[in-house]
């Protein structure tokens, strides 16, 4: 079956060069936001030594944007559909830059936290408007697909490209460089709005703010519960920060299926394609998210590159996924959907496993094989988002669009912070099991990092013996990790192919 609905309203015909213009704009704040996911780390220290803030304050620093994002996300995704993607999007590019400024000149850590804060909260329109907008500028589910892969290329080069570009502005100028650029872009994106696509105001009553408050509470303490477990380990607060975010929900969702007019409607659920699709992401992100937190610690506590080493490297299968994503949907001209998808989990799953091999070769050639596997899994990674995300949102009525789109970006803000918890809890579990120490080196068990440090302290021989050990344990905890994904990717082929057979972008092939 076709994921487009029956009662489809939008003309089928091909897109002009105005929607390519206007794809063309959408792509610039979402690598925008994808650039400030990834760049506030190099800035940290420079922030470090002007505002003095905490330690706790650089935490909230860091991930408050993305918390609050995460948080309000099925929220906007009902705005886009209430009051207009373009009005959205517009109030969403003068908030970001107007707290960008602020953040840009603030004169402490309390004011940077709370201007990343506002950040987040204007960078979660983004999403959700560009979906609504292509939606309509895009009318086919193919080229829509085509259009879908292009902007989620557009956030995976941003989040690879984000750390060098903001290296060069860090390198000439002051850490406020980093906010005071989505200045113009912002102004850029508000200037470009005539060219997008005039959507009349959706139908439909007030929104419910009570199920605001529900998403909000639940997502907030789901997503921040498991981020803080993944970094410090299991602490029964955590647990009942999680437990409380799941009862919070089940009343969201109570909620609205008795509503005539609900924030969320369940009912796309019942649709196979955007339940598994859904699925899928969430998944494949809880693989992807605890890989990549070890591959990176692995480059440099056991190969012992760099941090700018490690990010160079990093670089590569970042490009390729970029390459991957904007090609993805010409696959379609000779499979299925889920053949694509399943296949692209395959190449996933084979570079999990070239990882695991590389791990136990000799540092000379190890980074090597390493960079090839990761590489394989990011090629495998193109159509797994750019398609993925197609069908969530084909399978929905074009006037839910912004609402499957904000179900896209939970269950993508969940797989990955699942991913960061079982995934770290694992790597903590394994690397404090192998690793013996003595009296004098009991701090070595807490991280790879301190032992590393440690270890660079201690004499000779002692140091060598210390940095081996842990070198040792932190390779069986990423083995176990990348295990772990492994089992994944597994579920997600199952999925994928029983999920998905029968659905069908238009024009694909039958067979």
């Amino acid at each position: 079956m076709s994921v487009t609905e029956p009662n489809e309203t939008l003309t089928q015909q091909e897109p002009d060069a105005r929607a390519w213009l206007a794809l063309a704009v959408l792509t610039v704040p979402i690598f925008m936001v994808a650039i400030d996911m990834s760049v506030l780390f190099l800035a940290l220290p420079s922030i470090a030594a002007d505002l003095a803030p905490t330690a706790t304050q650089q935490l909230w620093t860091l991930h408050i944007g993305d918390l609050l994002s995460a948080s309000l996300v099925l929220t906007a995704g009902t705005l886009a559909d209430r009051i207009g993607p373009r009005r959205l999007l517009a109030i969403g590019m003068i908030a970001y830059g107007s707290f960008s400024l602020l953040a840009a000149f603030s004169p402490n850590a309390e004011t940077l936290i709370l201007a990343r804060g506002l950040i987040g909260i204007a960078a979660v329109t983004v999403a959700p408007a560009t979906m609504v907008l292509l939606r309509h500028a895009f009318p086919t589910d193919r080229q829509f697909a085509t259009a879908v892969a292009v902007f989620m290329a557009a956030f995976s080069g941003g989040a690879a490209f984000g750390p060098p570009i903001g290296g060069v502005l860090l390198e000439h100028f002051s850490w406020g460089a980093i906010f005071l650029a989505n200045v113009p872009v912002s102004i850029l994106v508000l200037a470009a709005m005539p060219l997008l696509p005039a959507i009349g105001t959706g139908k439909g009553g007030p929104i419910d703010l009570l199920s605001v408050g529900l998403s909000l509470a639940a997502i907030a303490l789901l997503v921040y519960g498991l981020q803080e477990m993944a970094a410090a380990g299991f602490a029964w607060s955590y647990a009942l920060m999680i437990a409380t975010a799941v009862l919070i929900g089940a009343v969201f969702v109570r909620r609205q299926l008795k509503l005539s007019e609900p924030m969320f409607d369940m009912r796309l659920f019942a649709n196979p394609g955007f339940a598994a699709a859904l699925t899928m992401l969430l998944l494949f992100l809880m693989a992807l998210g605890a890989c990549y937190m070890q591959f990176a610690q692995y480059l440099q506590s056991v190969l012992g590159f760099s941090p700018l080493e490690a990010g160079v490297l990093l670089t590569i299968p970042a490009a390729l996924q970029v390459a991957s994503t904007v090609l993805a949907p010409r696959l379609l001209d000779w499979m299925r959907p889920a053949t694509a998808i399943a296949g692209g989990a395959v190449l996933a799953l084979a570079g999990a496993i070239i990882v695991l091999v590389g791990m136990s070769l000799p540092r000379e050639v190890a980074s090597v094989v390493l960079v090839l596997g990761e590489s394989i899994t990011s090629v495998g990674g193109g159509p797994i988002f750019a398609l993925s995300a197609g069908i969530i949102i084909a399978s929905a009525p074009v006037n839910r669009t912004g609402a499957a789109s904000g179900a896209q970006e939970v269950a993508g803000s969940l797989g990955n912070a699942l991913g960061l918890a079982v995934g770290g809890s694992l790597a903590v579990i394994v690397y404090q099991a192998s690793l013996t120490v003595g009296p004098d080196a009991r701090e070595a068990i807490e991280s790879v990092g301190r032992a590393v440090a440690l270890a660079q302290t201690l004499p000779g021989a002692e140091g060598r013996a210390l940095l081996q050990a842990a070198r040792h344990a932190f390779t069986d905890a990423t083995c176990t990790v990348y295990l772990y994904a492994i089992v994944l990717y597994l579920g997600f082929i199952a999925v994928t192919l029983g999920g998905l057979r029968n659905v069908r972008l238009d024009n694909a092939p039958a067979g």
